[in-house]
């Protein structure tokens, strides 16, 4: 290596240089999850910023979302690595966000399905140039989207080996092609972006179907759902913070239409207090502007 070249690299931050190791919890026999740090992709120097799910059944491997970058998702194959050589027969993608799978191209080589909802595709080809172009850090190096090679449009069963995972394709709600992932087995819920803890909930599809979909993830019987974003539940309320915010967003947008408040205006004044939601400030006059174009044509 030339001398420009060392010093370029030793230039470079020490979570670019180091290679990434990823811990992962198994809270359930099989199920092992990595919960990702509560902040925004775009800003960070690092990542995964969003949870990450791998299953083991009797004969394959599932991950649930990959993380945001190459070298995200090349630290979670090492993680399954070290506890299984099974073949890796399926990555799912809850959504087209890129904290939750930009990490495919690490996962390639192993030839699994990368299966996401019907609606997936469309949304995949419109954004992921986008969002790549703005990931300029050096922790994206090497970052290339792959899209799906399997599409699911209703209730679909996957089988590790005595081992069924359902994956449900939901209505527009966070987004427009939302996929949750429940495991029979442990009674684990993977919920992807349809349920945030701590990080403020992000609203990229359609704010009355998300509560919608919220009243039928609660009647699943799930013993724990992992979210899309921050830590483990295990209540049967762990819906309820969220449907609390989203609840009142509605409400409050819904006032600042019939008062005739301009949406720019709305934006900065609709609930400006952020409770205890982190990223307040980040998202959420993003999620007034869009719940408002929503329903001011109700």
């Amino acid at each position: 290596m030339s001398r420009l070249l060392v010093m370029l690299f030793l230039m470079l931050p020490l979570s670019v240089q180091a290679s990434l190791e990823l811990t992962f919890r198994e809270v359930a026999p099989g199920v092992f999850m990595h919960q990702g740090k509560i902040a925004d992709l775009f800003t960070v120097n690092n990542d995964p910023v969003a949870n990450i799910t791998f299953i083991v059944g009797d004969e394959a491997v599932a991950v649930i979302d990959t993380g945001g970058s190459k070298r995200a998702g090349e630290a979670v194959l090492r993680a399954i690595r070290q506890q299984t050589r099974l073949p890796i027969r399926f990555v799912i993608n809850t959504h087209v966000h890129p904290d939750h799978h930009f990490g495919n191209i690490a996962f390639v080589d192993e030839k699994p399905e990368f299966v996401a909802h019907a609606r997936y595709p469309g949304d995949f080809n419109a954004k992921s140039g986008y969002y790549l172009q703005r990931l300029t850090n050096p922790w994206f190096t090497g970052t290339k989207p792959i899209g799906a090679t399997r599409v699911v449009s209703e209730t679909t069963s996957l089988d590790l080996g005595n081992r069924i995972l359902t994956l449900t394709p939901h209505e527009r709600a966070h987004t427009r092609h939302d996929l949750s992932v429940f495991d029979r087995e442990s009674g684990t819920l993977i919920s992807g972006d349809l349920l945030f803890i701590n990080h403020l909930p992000t609203l990229d599809g359609n704010l009355i179907g998300w509560l919608a979909e919220t009243e039928k993830l609660e009647a699943m019987p799930y013993n724990q759902v992992i979210p899309g974003h921050g830590p483990l539940q295990k209540s049967k309320q762990a819906f309820e913070k969220q449907k609390r915010y989203l609840s009142s967003l509605a409400q409050a947008v819904r006032a600042a239409i019939n008062n005739n408040i301009d949406i720019n205006t709305a934006s900065t004044t609709v609930m400006p207090s952020p409770e205890d939601w982190k990223l307040y400030e980040e998202f959420h006059p993003r999620n007034v502007i869009q719940a408002y174009k929503e329903l001011e044509w109700e």
